[in-house]
């Protein structure tokens, strides 16, 4: 009996399954966002755990939600036992809409979703879907984006805290939170510099919302406001010990970028520091996937935005004035880059 060959070569198989993963890797985030917009995580949360009352309570297919349901199990989002659906310790922490650590908030939004849509037209005219950066767009896309990013950057904004020796080698700062958003890494720096005062900078539009999280970490005293465009606002001159850049640069693009680190070198007395923290590729652009994602990211919704590299940040930052520059491993994707005028 003649022995029937293999059908490939192991050595020269090449398989498709990347491609395949990739082909269907919306659907996780697609998932996900269905369970947090149908409120399955908090209806589990208050006792429904029976397949029927949570289609119900959701307003849903019985048929439809154990599928949903059945994906978040396995995605290890839900727990399975005896046909009963509980939550697990990350779900119960982010995704129950009650929760004060609920990072869902960016998961209700389909602006996103609808934006990488058209991402093949976008790459052929090198033109935007919108301008998050522009004012109108940025008071109504970042006041809801920044609850989630609130919760997401907390850990690595406490970790730039330290790194920066807020309260210990550092006390009693004045510090500049250029387009702070939530607030959230100037709160970490007041929470660790109890003598610290922090001037938070940002869209008059977004306020509110960084008002709230102020109160919320008792930081509220020791915060003041300037209100205007990061690229024209007045920062003035010999103000600050510190400057806070976190995750802004990349959607201003090269230009506006280094004019924003002149100007706030100016803005810093003498031995003070600006922190940048940011999505940073390898010199190549090779690696890490998340900042060469985020510059895909910034394409469809900026208009010159991008991710850098740090030979790129230290050439800029070294010509404005910051004759040292240094990083930091705060635990994130990148490192904190921090430069010291002399």
């Amino acid at each position: 009996m003649t022995a029937t060959p293999p059908l490939e070569n192991s050595e020269q198989f090449l398989s498709p399954e990347p491609l395949m993963q990739m082909t269907f890797s919306h659907a996780p985030q697609r998932i996900l966002a269905a369970g947090v917009r149908l409120h399955v995580f908090s209806h589990i949360a208050v006792g429904k755990h029976v397949l029927a009352e949570i289609a119900e309570a959701a307003g849903a297919s019985e048929r439809g939600m154990r599928m949903l349901l059945d994906a978040l199990t396995g995605f290890q989002l839900l727990a399975k036992s005896d046909g009963l659906y509980h939550l697990t310790p990350m779900s119960e922490k982010f995704l129950v809409r009650e929760s004060p650590d609920y990072l869902g908030a960016m998961m209700e939004m389909d602006e996103m979703w609808h934006s990488w849509g058209g991402l093949t037209e976008i790459i052929r005219t090198g033109r935007p879907d919108r301008r998050v950066e522009s004012q109108e767009e940025a008071e109504k896309f970042f006041s809801v984006l920044v609850r989630s990013l609130h919760v997401a950057n907390r850990e690595p904004a406490r970790r730039t805290a330290e790194a920066l020796g807020a309260g210990n080698t550092h006390q009693g700062m004045q510090v500049l939170d250029v387009a702070c958003g939530s607030g959230i890494w100037g709160i970490c720096i007041a929470e660790a510099d109890t003598g610290a005062r922090i001037t938070a900078q940002d869209f008059p539009g977004l306020f509110a919302t960084t008002r709230e999280y102020v109160e919320r970490h008792a930081v509220a005293d020791r915060f003041d406001y300037l209100p205007g465009d990061l690229k024209t606002v007045d920062f003035g001159e010999n103000r600050f010990d510190l400057a806070l850049l976190g995750n802004i640069v990349h959607s201003e693009g090269e230009q506006s970028s280094r004019d924003l680190f002149q100007r706030l070198h100016r803005a810093l007395k003498p031995g003070g520091r600006i922190a940048v923290i940011d999505m940073i590729p390898n010199d190549e652009r090779t690696a890490p996937p998340f900042p060469l994602i985020f510059a895909i990211n910034m394409l469809i919704n900026t208009e010159v935005g991008d991710t850098y590299t740090l030979a790129e940040y230290t050439t800029w930052l070294n010509e404005a004035g910051f004759a040292r520059v240094e990083t930091a491993d705060i635990g994130s994707h990148s490192p904190l880059i921090i430069g010291t005028k002399e």
